[in-house]
């Protein structure tokens, strides 16, 4: 064994983190020994090093690929005997738990810390730690045919090692082990799921992985069961939990629980359906708590496992969160997520943050008031949580990130975060369909919005926002067509001003993406005189006097506008 350690070794120092591609004395060697002789030399060996972990993996995997899985004479594939099977069992745990990512990836989800050479020395080296431990686990597979179907535990280590390698996202995932990574789960997905065992796997995960680490990040809003709390105690409002990261290892150590959270989400078909259904509660807790933490990557990574929870339950038609009440548990946990704007967020994480959060919003109340069991209260329900969101959240954050020019005029504002300003807009479309005729409730709101967007000086500095803005114009006028003609005025207004800084701009490099915009202020228009001179009647079987109104005076309107200036002849044809 030490002539095996000894190749280990040498291999190690010619290339570090990669297994060799010869065989050195592996294949002579390997045949000397028996597969607990191999378990009890890796116990007897002191790990506390990196190289010395990358020696024992190394080693094993050598040991592994070239060991004979067949008798001599093609006697038929060797029987393992009870020892051998537990020496099995003990390397695929112990290569699983090599495999997890070291807790030196914290550090990147911080908001402002930076990366010492030392953290990026240990970050590379747990990268490669857990590139050869899952090489291992791969070897490692040619031993099932000759062993008893694995126990759920062993079938857990190896399905949470491989998981956290399956987002290339992660900082700790590479291309090396996000390959290894997804063959290893694929051939045991397929397998235990076959066999029976992927299911009591993801439970074992679950309640005793995953759960133990939320023990000491309690959210009263919830029971333990997974239920909201009607009745919930008051945490002390600086609670040493709060302020003690020590107390959140999912946090600080474990830092792999949201993609792994992520991936056993992924694996709930239609069909799973109970076994989704008795997982639930043990969700719950685990996402409120990262959408409730102070950490913005990990609210992010809260409010997007929430959408990945609301997927499995419309899609199986479940009625799980009518059951447990936490449609407003949900709703009053993500919505401060919203809050997170400019100047106290940078715009940067604000886009990230709310691009996840006003989803996951959507998503609750799809969960919750659609589907199979939608009433006439679900819709109402719906709709006011729609109105809600838009009015209180997507145009007052508008408002809050642009400012007014005082000087200019009342009407004019400056948008100093316009990548986010052209988010807003786009969320703003996006309810604004899902509100259907109710958006001409909130008319008198929205359309001072897209007037101020459409009519800036400055917009075509940034061609995405009045795209936004004609988008949203165009979902206005599309929603709410039988009260447009009252705004009709500030609508014409826009686009021209629009167009006319344009056709001024036209000489610039973004000509491109101004000649795209033209073409969607024509299509805004069209729709407007389509709808002006299809007039819908609210109420009787004739158009209100305004609307019959504006249909006969469209054409004169329009001429006048372009009797103004010329140019518009090209918005308005």
């Amino acid at each position: 064994m030490d002539q095996l350690r000894k190749g280990a070794r040498e291999a190690l120092e010619k290339n570090p983190g990669k297994l060799p591609k010869d065989s050195f004395p592996f294949a002579s060697t390997a045949r000397e020994f028996e597969l607990d002789q191999l378990w009890q030399d890796i116990v007897a060996q002191d790990h506390s090093t990196h190289r010395k972990i990358c020696e024992s993996l190394v080693l094993t995997t050598g040991f592994i690929s070239h060991w004979e899985i067949t008798l001599p004479n093609n006697a038929g594939p060797r029987s393992l005997d009870h020892t051998e099977t537990k020496a099995v069992n003990n390397l695929f745990n112990w290569a699983s738990n090599a495999a997890l990512p070291s807790s030196d990836f914290a550090i990147n989800f911080e908001e402002t810390a930076g990366l010492s050479d030392d953290i990026v020395q240990s970050q590379t080296e747990s990268q490669s730690r857990s590139a050869l431990a899952l090489e291992l686990l791969l070897a490692l597979n040619k031993t099932l045919a000759n062993t008893p179907k694995p126990s759920p535990d062993v079938v857990a280590d190896v399905l949470l090692a491989g998981a956290c390698f399956k987002n290339k996202a992660n900082p700790w995932t590479t291309s090396d082990s996000h390959e290894t990574a997804s063959r290893l789960i694929d051939t045991w997905t397929q397998t235990t799921r076959q066999n029976n065992t992927f299911w009591p796997a993801i439970d074992i995960i679950l309640k005793e992985r995953i759960r133990p680490l939320f023990a000491n990040t309690r959210n009263p809003a919830i029971t333990s069961a997974g239920r909201k709390n009607f009745h919930p105690q008051t945490l002390p409002r600086f609670g040493s939990n709060g302020l003690d990261e020590s107390a959140k290892p999912w946090k600080t150590t474990d830092v792999y629980v949201a993609s792994m959270l992520s991936w056993i989400l992924s694996q709930y078909n239609p069909e799973d359906k109970l076994q989704f259904e008795t997982h639930f509660p043990l969700f719950v807790p685990t996402i409120l708590a990262m959408i409730d933490d102070n950490n913005l990557p990990f609210k992010t990574e809260g409010c997007r496992l929430l959408s990945q929870l609301l997927l499995p339950i419309r899609e199986s038609g479940s009625d799980i969160l009518r059951r447990t009440n936490l449609t407003s548990v949900f709703e009053e946990a993500v919505t401060p997520c919203l809050l997170s704007i400019p100047t106290i967020t940078p715009e940067d994480m604000s886009l990230t943050l709310l691009g996840v959060a006003y989803p996951a919003l959507l998503d609750t109340l799809k969960t919750a008031y659609s589907g199979n069991f939608q009433s006439g209260q679900d819709k109402e329900a719906y709709t006011t949580g729609l109105a809600n969101i838009l009015r209180s959240n997507l145009i007052s954050s508008f408002h809050h990130i642009s400012s007014s020019t005082p000087a200019s005029g009342p009407t004019t504002a400056s948008f100093p975060y316009p990548r986010l300003s052209s988010f807003l807009l786009e969320r703003i479309t996006t309810f604004i369909d899902e509100l259907g005729i109710h958006t001409t409730k909130y008319l008198q709101e929205l359309i001072p919005v897209l007037y101020t967007t459409l009519s800036n000086p400055f917009g075509t500095a940034h061609p995405p926002l009045l795209r936004a803005a004609t988008a949203a114009t165009q979902a206005v006028i599309k929603n709410a067509h039988p009260r447009i003609w009252r705004w009709r005025g500030e609508i014409l207004s826009g686009s021209s001003s629009c167009w006319l800084h344009i056709a001024a701009d036209e000489n610039k490099e973004s000509v491109p993406q101004l000649d795209k915009l033209k073409s969607e202020l024509q299509q805004t228009t069209r729709l407007l005189k389509h709808v002006l001179q299809n007039p819908v009647p609210i109420a009787g079987d004739t158009p209100e006097p305004g609307q019959q109104q504006a249909m006969e005076s469209m054409q004169e309107e329009l001429q006048s506008l372009v009797d103004a200036d010329a140019e518009l002849k090209f918005l308005y044809n």
